[in-house]
């Protein structure tokens, strides 16, 4: 086995959740596959993401009265972790403008 080719298997069953985030952010989209090939951690946070997507597509297709309070920390939950997902993109993307939009003069 080459060396780092267990990352790469890793990754490809990341994929269809690594997509998503690169639709989430088209801005960062080269970053995104970047970060996703050398991070183990941002990796799992992408697959945190699709899968809550994922949950909540189906909570919503079932459409059970039952289901409601899970609908709403589902949709919590993945509000949180887009904001996860931003700050560490922010905070590795070597492009990103320290300070954007803070008002402070330079």
């Amino acid at each position: 086995m080459l060396p780092g080719s267990e990352d790469r298997g890793a990754v490809s069953s990341l994929v269809p959740h690594i997509a998503r985030i690169r639709r989430l952010f088209p801005e960062r989209a080269d970053h995104v596959a970047r970060l996703a090939l050398k991070d183990e951690t941002f990796r799992g946070l992408c697959e945190d993401y699709g899968m809550a997507l994922e949950a909540l597509f189906r909570l919503e297709l079932r459409n059970h009265p039952l289901d409601v309070e899970r609908l709403v920390e589902y949709r919590t939950l993945i509000r949180d972790l887009e904001q996860e997902l931003r700050e560490e993109l922010g905070r590795t993307d070597p492009c990103a403008k320290p300070n954007a939009g803070n008002g402070g003069t330079a």
